[in-house]
C-alpha cells in the first residue's frame, strides 16, 4: 500500500467493546488505501493503565505518514495529544465527516 494511517478514536468513558467494533469499521475502509495503524490492536493488555497505552499508541503514531480523527476526536485527552504530536510531526490529520459519521479519504 505504501503509507500508513493511525485511527484516533475517543476510547475512555465508551463502552469498549462498541470502540472496538468502530475503529473495525474504520480500519475496514481505510484498508483499501493505507496500511492502518489501529490503537486497539496495540498489544498492551486492555487493562493496563491509561499511559501506559499512551505512550505505546504515541510510538505507533509516530510510524505513520497519516492521523484519521474519529468523530468527537476533539473531546478526548488522548486523541487531542496524539494530534498535537500528529501535527507538531507533520503528520497529515485526516478527519471523519461529523454531519454523517462518514469516512472520506483522500486517495494519495
Amino acid at each position: 500500500m505504501g503509507k500508513k494511517i493511525y485511527i484516533s478514536l475517543p476510547i475512555s468513558h465508551y463502552d469498549l467493546e462498541e470502540r472496538k467494533a468502530y475503529a473495525q469499521r474504520v480500519e475496514d475502509v481505510l484498508s483499501h488505501f493505507y496500511d492502518v495503524v489501529n490503537p486497539l490492536k496495540n498489544g498492551i493488555p486492555e487493562d493496563a493503565d491509561w499511559r501506559v497505552h499512551m505512550k505505546k499508541d504515541l510510538q505507533d503514531l509516530l510510524t505513520c505518514d497519516c492521523i484519521f480523527l474519529c468523530k468527537d476526536w476533539e473531546k478526548s485527552k488522548g486523541c487531542k495529544l496524539e494530534f498535537d504530536v500528529a501535527t507538531t510531526c507533520n503528520i497529515e490529520p485526516i478527519y471523519e465527516d461529523v454531519k454523517t459519521s462518514t469516512v472520506h479519504v483522500t486517495l494519495v
